[in-house]
């Protein structure tokens, strides 16, 4: 995911969720680099290592979040 998105790519890919979303049924997950990932639909998928597909970039002056949903 991270190699794609340097060049600005939406693509698919796994990520680990580990814990839940401010908003109902969110999953959360983090890249290697620790870009957040935002996960709709994902509560469910918490502890596991999950398919997404990217559908939003949004820079921060934090950093970068990704939005994505299940796959």
């Amino acid at each position: 995911i991270v190699t794609a998105l340097q060049n600005n790519v939406y693509v698919t890919g796994t990520t680990p969720l580990m814990k839940d979303g401010k908003e109902k049924e969110q999953g959360i997950g983090y890249l290697d680099d620790g870009t957040m990932v935002v996960v709709e639909d994902g509560r469910k998928h918490i502890g596991k290592r999950t398919e997404v597909a990217v559908y939003s970039i949004l820079q921060t002056s934090s950093g970068r979040m990704i939005f994505a949903k299940v796959k």
